[in-house]
Formats: C-alpha cells, sequence, structure tokens
C-alpha cells in the first residue's frame, strides 16, 4: 500500500535552485515537501566558485555564518597567450566582495539540511516516477523511497497545490509536461577533478583561455583552476558543445591534455588526481521553455538557466529558485493562480536580455579564429579584461564605471541580432 499526502508545494529536486525554491517558501510559511532521488552528499560537475553574487544569495538564507567554514577568493586571474592579468572582485555592487569556494557535495548537503531546519519536509533517497495529471491539470507526483535515505521505504503518492521542478538538466519530470530544450542554443560540457596543490589555499581563482583542438586551433572555451583550501584545488575545462566532438572520450582527452598545461604555479600532477574525473552537459542562455504552466515553474538546470558567459550555474539556480517560491506565495496568498505568470514575466526582466545577449557571445566565439583574435585582444587590456570579467559574472549593479553602458549598448545590439542559427 502507497504512501499519500498533501501539500501546498512540492519541489523535486534538491539542488541548489531546489534547496532555494523549497527554503524560501517554507519561510513565507508554507507547507513544503522536496524530493531528492539521491542521498546526501552526492557528487555533482562543477567547478565549485560561488561568484559573488552566490554568496549574497547564501548570505540572505541566513548561511552567511556557515560560510565562513569555506574558502574565501577575493579576484580572478586570467590567462591566455602566455600573459596573465590578475582582478579584484569589483566593490560597487550589492554583493558581498568575496566569492567561495565548496565543494559541491557539501554545498548541496547544506542547503538540503538548512531547508529541513527552515520548516520544509525533505526527503532525500525518493525517486520521483511520473506526474499525476488530472483533467488535464497536475495533481502531483507517484515516487518510490528506497529507504536509503531520510525518506520511507515504498510507493508515495504526494499531492501539491503547486510544483516546482528542479530535477536537473535532463529534467524527466519537466519533459513529461512538455519543456524541451531549443536545440539551436549551444549548451556547455564540462568536465572536472580534484588534485593536491600547494597553493590550495590562494586567494584567487584562476581561469585560462588556451585550450586547443588537434590542429592547434584555439576552443570556445576555458581551464580552470580553483582552490578549495582543503589542500585540492578543483581543476576542469569548460566548452561549448558545437565543438570538438564532445563525446565523452573526446571530453576526457581534453580534460588530460589541459592537466598537463595547468600553470606550473599550481604544481599540479595528473597521476595525483583524487579520483575519476566527472564530466557532463550544461543547458545554457534559458534554453528551456516553458519555464512555466498553469500550477509549476521550473527551475535551475532544469530551466537551462546556466550562465552562458561563463558556465556558472549556482548564482541563476538560486536566484530563480527563489523568484519561484515567491510567486508562488504570492499566488496562495491571493488565491489567484495566475500569479504564476509572473514568474515568466519577472525572469525576462532580469535575465532574458543578458541570456540573449550571452548566446549571441557564444554564437560568436564558435566561429573558427574568433576565440582567438579575442582573447589576444583581451589580455592586452586591463580594462577590457574587467570589462569581461563583469559581464561574464553579471556584477555590472550599480556601476558608477563605464561597464554599464557597455553592458545596455550590448542587449540593445543583441535584441537586433536574429536569436537563430
Amino acid at each position: 500500500m502507497s504512501m499519500r499526502l498533501s501539500t501546498e508545494v512540492l519541489v523535486i529536486g534538491a539542488g541548489p535552485a531546489g534547496s532555494a525554491a523549497a527554503h524560501w517558501a517554507a519561510k513565507a510559511g508554507h507547507m513544503v515537501v522536496m524530493l531528492e532521488k539521491e542521498t546526501m552528499p552526492r557528487e555533482r560537475v562543477c567547478g565549485d566558485a560561488l561568484t559573488p553574487k552566490a554568496v549574497g544569495h547564501l548570505h540572505d538564507m541566513g548561511l552567511s555564518v556557515t560560510c565562513d567554514e569555506f574558502h574565501r577568493h577575493h579576484g580572478l586571474r586570467m590567462t591566455a597567450h602566455g600573459r596573465s592579468i590578475e582582478l579584484r572582485w569589483p566593490t560597487d555592487h550589492d554583493h558581498p566582495s568575496h566569492g567561495l569556494v565548496i565543494r559541491r557535495s557539501r554545498l548541496d548537503q547544506l542547503l538540503v539540511e538548512h531547508t529541513a531546519d527552515t520548516g520544509a519536509q525533505v526527503w532525500t533517497g525518493v525517486e520521483v516516477l511520473d506526474p499525476i495529471i488530472e483533467h488535464g491539470h497536475l495533481r502531483g507526483c507517484r515516487a518510490f523511497g528506497s529507504g536509503n535515505g531520510t525518506g520511507p521505504h515504498g510507493e508515495i503518492e504526494v499531492r501539491a497545490r503547486f510544483v516546482v521542478i528542479a530535477d536537473g538538466p535532463l529534467s524527466p519530470f519537466g519533459r513529461a509536461l512538455g519543456t524541451a530544450r531549443t536545440r539551436t542554443y549551444a549548451q556547455g560540457v564540462a568536465m572536472r577533478g580534484y588534485f593536491p596543490s600547494i597553493h590550495h589555499d590562494d586567494d584567487v581563482i584562476e581561469s585560462v583561455f588556451d585550450l586547443r583542438d588537434n590542429t592547434g586551433e584555439q576552443l570556445p572555451g576555458y581551464g580552470w583552476v580553483f582552490p578549495v583550501g582543503d589542500g585540492t584545488v578543483n581543476a576542469g575545462v569548460g566548452l561549448l558543445s558545437h565543438h570538438h566532438g564532445n563525446d565523452p572520450r573526446s571530453m576526457r582527452e581534453l580534460f588530460d591534455q589541459w592537466i598537463c598545461q595547468i600553470p606550473e604555479y599550481w604544481g599540479v600532477v595528473s597521476e595525483d588526481i583524487e579520483s575519476e574525473p566527472e564530466g557532463g552537459r550544461l543547458p545554457m542562455g534559458a534554453s528551456v521553455r516553458p519555464r512555466s504552466g498553469p500550477n509549476w515553474v521550473v527551475v535551475g538546470d532544469a530551466a537551462g538557466s546556466v550562465n552562458p558567459f561563463n558556465g556558472d550555474g549556482i548564482e541563476p539556480a538560486l536566484s530563480n529558485g527563489r523568484l519561484a517560491a515567491t510567486v508562488i506565495s504570492d499566488a496562495i496568498r491571493s488565491g489567484d493562480g495566475l500569479e504564476l505568470r509572473q514568474y515568466e514575466r519577472q525572469l525576462a526582466s532580469k535575465y532574458d536580455h543578458y541570456y540573449r545577449l550571452g548566446r549571441l557571445a557564444t554564437k560568436a566565439l564558435g566561429k573558427p579564429g574568433l576565440m582567438r583574435r579575442f582573447t589576444l585582444l583581451g589580455i592586452q587590456s586591463r580594462v577590457l579584461t574587467e570589462l569581461v570579467m563583469r559581464i561574464s559574472t553579471n556584477l555590472v549593479n550599480n556601476d558608477a564605471g563605464g561597464t554599464e553602458s557597455v553592458y545596455e549598448i550590448g542587449k540593445v545590439i543583441a535584441r537586433l541580432v536574429p536569436d537563430r542559427d
């Protein structure tokens, strides 16, 4: 016999987006159930580096004290063509002036625990099987608990007034409701591993723009080394998906090639890798539509919310998870389900022009030779490099200099360029 329960808000998936949505909905006083098929901690493909904007979201959630336990970084070193420029995170915005490096397995566990403390009912080890559709309307989900996590064992049926879909880049639940990725938009592909390093506690993260194919042509992507502060660094590669074949074998070859060319400063030895590297795909640039329905919203990787400029998925996930909780809370309090329309509208207002500009940039950088010309130009100008850093990390708010103007001009140009191949 299956277990049956009802709730106001059902959240499917306990990554940063799902946890943020569940946290803010529970904090608003609503009954929340969050289901996660895996048990915590669990691994995810991630660079582990949180931008200052992402740290600001964690502070808003009440995690500022806990965050002091983790490694801070205060800037970014950008390297290309044998030259480096080191930049500090800007202080002329509304977010902390530092980022954090937190292993993703620890971050997700931390968010889940904090969400449960806020009042949400969090069940891990519970796999959502399919949606419950009655008279064309989403009523909840059917799931199965393994008994290995915090959830019960056996069949589970959850009924809910509203559903937040946060089940990752493949999003089987979202696909069952008709969401789909726009395949003409580039995806990101990434692979990372952990290595011992003598500079594991450096206060800067490094991105190196010198990935090359077998012919020596520069690829549209970058390699990174992010100090974790625990004796290791997170080193990996990120690449636009329409290059280099992108099958597991070719990405592993690119990863191995990158590890051998990491700047000598870090002291990384390929044979000292902590465990097998992890790889995966990252749907970017708001590539998934629709992002909402009559009583459901899609957040995080399930919505293709990864930043197309730099592959960051955590900050957008925390942001639109909070937005999802806000519009659902408004709908519950007003008794008007049409409030969910505000989710699409506010996402469009906050992100769509930014993502459109990012899609235009990734499309351009995918053209042969342009990545090399762009990095050659950029690494010779500190002003241009800082401009790229601010825009790529979405830190253009309250900028008293010229970045905001350049960014606004870029958005206008992006609106005028057809968004298709």
